[in-house]
Order: C-alpha cells, then sequence, then structure tokens
C-alpha cells in the first residue's frame, strides 16, 4: 500500500487536550475543504509517495511510540492498512480529522476538527458518528460568528482555539466560555508557534 506523504516529523503536539506530549507527526497530503486560514497549505499539495514499510522505518527512526496521522485531511486516504501496521508494531496510533469522511478505523485517540467548509457535507460540519467515538473536538475560532457554528451536544472535551493565536479572539473565547457555563469547553492556544518550532 502506498500513500502520499506530506512529512514525518517528531515534536510536541502543540494543541488540545495532549499539549506538550511528544508525537511523530505523520502529515498526509491532500484536503478536501481548503480553509482560507489554513496553517498547513502546503499540505495541500502532492507529496511524497511512500509505502508502509518506508513510513513505518521513518516513524520508528524517532524511538517514540506515539504518532499522530495528520494533514491536510488523512481520512482522504484509505489508512486502514498504515494503522494497523503501526499498531502491530506496538505504537499507538492518533489521528486528526475535519470529520467529513467517516472510516470505521479503531484509534487511540481520535481529534476531530469540524470547519464550517465541511457544512458542504454535513449540516453540523461532520459525520454525526464521530460524536460518540471522538475524544476530542476542536473548533478554530476565527470570529464572532464562528461561535454558533460550535454543535452544543458534544460531550467529550470541546477545544476553542483561537486563529493565529490571536488575542483579541482569545478573549472572545473566555467570554464566550464564561457565557456558555460548559465544563467540557477549553480555550486553548497553539503552544508550538508561541515557542518557534514545527
Amino acid at each position: 500500500m502506498v500513500y502520499e506523504i506530506c512529512e514525518i516529523f517528531y515534536s510536541i503536539q502543540g494543541e488540545g487536550i495532549n499539549q506538550g506530549k511528544p508525537f511523530v507527526f505523520v502529515r498526509f497530503s491532500g484536503c478536501n475543504l481548503r480553509c482560507s486560514w489554513c496553517d498547513t497549505k502546503y499540505a495541500w499539495r502532492k507529496g511524497e509517495k511512500m509505502d508502509v514499510e518506508e513510513i513505518i522505518r521513518r516513524v520508528k527512526g524517532f524511538g517514540c511510540r506515539d504518532v499522530l496521522l495528520t494533514g491536510g485531511e488523512p481520512f482522504l486516504q484509505d489508512i486502514t492498512f498504515l494503522v494497523e501496521s503501526l499498531r502491530e508494531e506496538n505504537m499507538r496510533v492518533s489521528v486528526e480529522t475535519n470529520g467529513t469522511i467517516w472510516r470505521d478505523i479503531k484509534f487511540d485517540w481520535i481529534t476531530v476538527s469540524p470547519k464550517p467548509a465541511g457544512k458542504r457535507y454535513h449540516e453540523m460540519g461532520y459525520d454525526l458518528r464521530f460524536r460518540d467515538i471522538a475524544d476530542e473536538f476542536k473548533y478554530v475560532i476565527t470570529s464572532q460568528q464562528d461561535f454558533n457554528f460550535i454543535d452544543r451536544n458534544i460531550k467529550c472535551p470541546v477545544i476553542l482555539q483561537p486563529v493565529d493565536n490571536n488575542i483579541e479572539i482569545g478573549r472572545k473565547i473566555v467570554d464566550f466560555i464564561k457565557k456558555e457555563k460548559r465544563e467540557n469547553f477549553y480555550l486553548k492556544f497553539q503552544i508550538h508557534k508561541f515557542l518557534g518550532i514545527k
């Protein structure tokens, strides 16, 4: 099985509940949404073709058991075999998806990051089957209007992330969280950007 890969690198998770934890990131090429404010537009381009053996070799070279499959949008490619192969190597496999494409794959951690552009596919911007299996949802907030897009029926942690670590939007998120009074809503900035690392 061959995949189109944008990059593979080792760093800390800069976002979400697992913020600060080391991961090997496998970034897939291609995205079906292409948001104007995306901070990984370079992943939209065609990537390097890699077979499963090469991906696993590179991942294992970092000596870290936690692997995050991200993009772009990883579910544009059928990653079932890769996930199974990584798990056979005793890796803990996480994924971040925009939620527009459903794949019934067992992960150790699932982050769903719905985008308004996803409403072309689903009313809430994501396939509702993810609501029952996701470990966290992450909404990138670009303006006041984005607060209306947040699904209030999600029970797992909901991360509200200001676009580009914008402080003014961060303050709006604080006001929103205080008003909503929901125990599962969190404000989180992208710490890797503050630190100037990948």
